[in-house]
């Protein structure tokens, strides 16, 4: 029979012929898969997706803690951030997170990125990512409101790419952000402190509220005829406060040296003598507003704020706890901050979510009377 034969040549070219198709449609997939994907990341970094007041603060609060933990991991355990991936740049003084290959590049410019510096570094990426929405939402308007509850995705990115970012940048500019960071902290205890101030107030009114109902509200499991429970709860709370801010005064007197350390007797009389006269101010006729309560919860703060700074002195001959990590005041530190930051969360977004209604109300109330006219 007759067989056609094959030049050497033919073969490839049916190949080709076979395979042309093939990697047409190949091609075209790619271009769509590619376009898909374009499109989509820009949708999701466009996207407003307003979240509600309570969901926003929840999400920014979640931010803030993860941050916290990352820095409080890398302070203590001193992981290194420095990324060695060459040869000759790890000389076995830094622990690194890659092995080393036949690239060359270190990252921190070669520093050591551990401990505080890792911290810094963190806290430069949320300072930078707050200070911008800040000034992006500083005017109501309705681009203040799409930037400060939507854009989650590229606030995440952002913020990612500014943590990459400062992996490339030298310490010594972390060093003079750590210096000028030291002059805008006490702003944030302020702050604190009227937070201190509101819950003192709002928790003074809801627990004499419960005694004025008709009939009074029962505390827990005890009756409540006299109504007079909850007031009792409220003076108890107040004597545990002061309790505690004079075992502290006391225990400031008795552990930091006082002889040759002013600093350390004139801090703690201050404080002392402010928690007193703010008490004193509370329950005359001077402040008809004041609550004894509210007076416990600033002093006991502005008490353990004395502490801290006695423990932040660097000298060991004023202070005892000189050299020493002080986990314990990180730990109650945080605690502090943390339940400043959930309340300030929580009634923040209860606040907005009443604005929102009471003007929907209004809003509503306005149709009624137009269609009634």
């Amino acid at each position: 029979p007759f067989r056609p034969r094959l030049s050497e040549n033919s073969v490839p070219r049916m190949a080709s012929l076979l395979l042309a198709p093939i990697s047409c449609v190949g091609s075209a997939l790619a271009q769509c898969a590619g376009a898909c994907a374009a499109t989509a990341c820009c949708k999701l970094l466009t996207c407003g997706c307003l979240a509600s007041p309570l969901s926003t603060n929840i999400f920014y609060s979640a931010i803030l803690l993860v941050a916290t933990v990352a820095a409080l991991i890398l302070r203590y355990t001193r992981q290194d951030l420095s990324v060695c991936v060459s040869g000759d740049c790890d000389d076995g003084s830094a622990s690194t997170w890659m092995p080393t290959g036949s690239a060359s590049y270190d990252l921190c410019e070669g520093g050591r990125c551990e401990g505080m510096w890792a911290v810094f570094r963190i806290s430069f990426s949320l300072a930078a990512l707050f200070s911008v929405l800040l000034l992006l939402s500083c005017c109501k308007s309705e681009f203040s409101v799409l930037v400060h509850r939507g854009f989650w995705a590229a606030k995440l990115i952002g913020l990612a790419a500014i943590s990459v970012g400062t992996l490339f940048t030298p310490n010594d500019v972390f060093a003079y952000y750590a210096w000028v960071a030291r002059f805008i902290a006490p702003g944030f205890l302020l702050y604190q402190l009227v937070s201190f101030v509101d819950a003192g107030y709002t928790i003074n009114e809801r627990l004499v509220d419960r005694d004025e109902e008709s009939p009074p509200r029962p505390l827990l499991c005890f009756a409540n005829g006299s109504g007079v429970a909850w007031k009792g709860l409220n003076l108890l709370l107040c004597l545990c406060l002061y309790s505690a801010l004079l075992a502290g005064t006391s225990a400031m007197y008795y552990f930091f040296p006082q002889a040759d350390c002013p600093f350390n007797p004139s801090a703690i009389t201050s404080t002392l003598a402010m928690s007193l006269l703010n008490t004193g101010l509370s329950v005359s006729n001077v402040a008809p507003h004041g609550a004894l309560l509210t007076s416990a919860f600033v002093s006991a703060y502005c008490t353990w704020v004395c502490y801290g700074a006695l423990t932040a002195m660097p000298y060991a001959d004023c202070n005892p706890s000189a050299g020493t990590e002080g986990v314990a005041m990180t730990a109650v530190s945080l605690g502090i901050a943390t339940a400043t930051v959930a309340y300030l969360t929580f009634t923040a977004a209860r606040r907005e979510e009443r604005r929102a209604s009471d003007k929907g109300r209004g809003a509503a109330g306005g149709g009624g009377g137009a269609a009634d006219a």
